[in-house]
Parts: C-alpha cells; structure tokens; sequence
C-alpha cells in the first residue's frame, strides 16, 4: 500500500507541473505574439526599404519629400513624408498616410496600394504619367511592404538607408573601374561612407504647336511674366507635376481668372466657398473662372481636388478685397 501511495504522489505532483508549465506558457502567449509581430514588422520595413531604393528613391527622394523637398534639380513625385505643419489634415480630400485613426487608414491604405498597382494617374492611353505603375513588378508581399513602409515607416530611417546605399554603390562602382583607386575602394568597404543621391536631371520635351508653355525656376514653380491673360484678367496655370504658377492670387468681387492646365494631367481649379470646381483638360484650353460678385472679402482656399494633388502641394490662396 506503501508502494501505491508513493507512485500516486509522484503522479499527482508531476500533474501539477505540467499544469502548472502549461498555465506558464498560456500566461506567455500574448508576449510570444507580440515578440513575433515585432519582428514581422521589422523585416516588413526593412524590405520596404530596400524596395523603395530600387523602385522610389529617384522620384521621391531620400526623405520621401519628392517634389516639395529642395532638391536641384527637383525630384518629380508626390510627397510621401507628411509634415502635419504643412498639409491641413482637416481638408476632407487630405489622406493621411501614418495616421492613428482606422477609417483614415483604411483610406491611405487604399490610396497607396492603387498608386503603386496602377500608377498616377491610372489611364494606360495617356502618353505621360506622373507615376508609372508596378502591378506587373512587382508581386503581392512587395507591395505590401511599400505600403506598410509608407503607413508606419520612420523616414530618418529610410533616409539613412538611401545614403548608405546611395555611398556604398558610388564608390563600388568607381573601385570597380579603376581597381588601383585606393580611396574609392576603402570607401567601398566602409559600412558608415554615405552619399546623398542627386535628382536626376529631366529631358526637356519639345512642346507642341499651340500649346501654352511656362518654365519653372531651379526650386519652385516659375508664374506667367504678367500674371495676366491676354484681355487682361489674371492667369493662373496647373502644370505637372503638382504646382500652380502663382499660390496667391489676388481679386474682386466679379473679376475672372483664365486657368489653363499645360501638363499632362488631369487638375481641376477648386474654391469650396463660392462652390467653384473646373475640370482642366490636359494641355487644354483655359477656362474662365468668374468670382461671385457678392463675394465677401477675405482670404480663400483654392486647390486641386484630384486624389493626392492637394497633399502634394497644389494648394494656394485666393484673396478678395472688397
């Protein structure tokens, strides 16, 4: 009897600890899970990375900045690092890209994902676009790493990565062709050498009969040399790739203004208060735009409410005196 109580000890005890190591690592589920998600996202941005440096990095620039950053010559894409300083998150065609609300995610999340597949803007028959697509580039899980690159990545990160890199291939490159280039080749295998990547430089295309041209000054989008239309009523200009010729304009009750779009794609002209949205054909006609003439004096909010243009920079200020 002695025998069986022993054994029906040991039983029950070694019962209680693998109850007891079971209960443990339950306990230890949630820690486990966010450990593995923790480093699911990591490689997630760290792919991202290496894919916007091979797919993005020329248009978009370093720091994501694209078009509104200072590059000479600048760079052509969309803003992708936001400054909530900059853009007006309260605008209702504002998408913001690393945000903490669900329903604005789910938003961006779609935005870019479509951006990225089809290109911008998404019309296979237009000549020029302003971004090509990669649906037939790149596969599923890549562009779910861009996007999430986009939605949660740090951008000091992805800008230290791209000079790197940037540095690493510039001096490869250079010790490659000239193996006895001592510098160069120390350089190569040096893991903090970096370099910032300069645009590239655009070729300037010959315009066709007809068609309005303006040239941008280095770093900013250049104005008409009047600011005036032909019969004398202000000229504003949407050109490629998000920029008006003027951000301020001023005018009175009644007055008209001429906008024209000479790019290649698709803008509107938009003023929310006086109910105003004029579709501008690609390299189009202008259209005249007539201010109310029970317009109240003030400072006005003139954009492009085509998706992505406003948050790129295509905003301006339409100021009425009375």
């Amino acid at each position: 009897m002695g025998a069986v109580q022993k054994l029906a000890t040991v039983v029950i005890i070694g019962l209680v600890a693998m109850a007891t190591v079971l209960v443990v690592y339950l306990a230890d589920e949630p820690v486990r899970r966010d450990s593995e998600t923790t480093e699911q996202e990591a490689l997630a941005l760290e792919r991202g990375t290496s894919l916007y440096i091979t797919y993005c990095l020329q248009c978009h620039g370093p720091s994501g900045y694209g078009a509104a950053g200072n590059d000479d010559p600048k760079r052509l894409g969309a803003r992708l690092n936001q400054d909530r300083n900059a853009l007006d998150f309260t605008e209702p065609t504002t998408i913001e890209f690393q945000s903490d609300d669900p329903v604005m995610q789910q938003r961006a999340e779609a935005y870019i994902r479509y951006s990225i597949i089809y290109g911008k803007p998404s019309d296979p028959r237009l000549p020029k676009t302003a971004m090509p697509a990669f649906g037939q580039d790149l596969n599923v899980e890549e562009i779910n790493d861009l996007v999430y690159l986009v939605m949660y990545g740090d951008w000091d990160y992805v800008y230290n990565e791209v000079v790197l890199h940037t540095g690493h291939a510039d001096a490869q490159a250079r010790c490659d062709a000239d193996p006895t280039d001592e510098e160069a080749c120390a350089q190569a295998e040096d893991e903090e050498f970096g370099l910032y990547p300069t645009a590239p430089l655009v070729e300037e295309q010959e315009p066709e009969a007809g068609t309005p041209v303006s040239t941008p000054a280095s770093g900013e989008a250049a104005a008409p040399a009047s600011g005036e239309a032909e019969d004398g009523s202000q000229l504003l200009e949407a050109q490629d790739p998000f920029n008006w010729s003027q951000t301020e304009i001023t005018v009175a009750p009644g007055d008209t203004i001429e906008v024209v779009n000479v790019g290649a794609l698709d803008h509107d002209f938009t003023v929310d208060e006086f109910g105003i949205n004029e579709v501008l054909p690609p390299a189009g006609e202008p259209v005249t735009v007539t201010i109310p003439a029970d317009a109240a004096p003030g400072e006005y909010r003139f954009y492009c409410s085509v998706p992505g243009h406003a948050e790129s920079g295509m905003v301006g200020t339409l100021i009425v005196e009375g």
